[in-house]
């Protein structure tokens, strides 16, 4: 899995949890959240959180 699917897996999960509250939706957020950690070699999922922020602000500026 590359970076992008991983980030864009993210932003699916979460917008369905915040819709339906599926235990499903979580599991597969923090799934990819650590997939995306490992993939960048980062310490933390806290780090690996803030690295797709990061990412998808800068896809909405651009």
């Amino acid at each position: 899995m590359n970076e992008q699917y991983l980030i864009e897996q993210l932003v699916l999960h979460v917008g369905l949890y915040k819709k339906y509250q599926y235990k499903e939706n979580e599991i597969g957020f923090y799934q990819n959240l650590e997939a995306l950690r490992v993939l960048k070699c980062l310490g933390t999922q806290d780090e690996a959180l803030d690295y797709a922020i990061s990412i998808t602000e800068r896809v909405k500026a651009a």
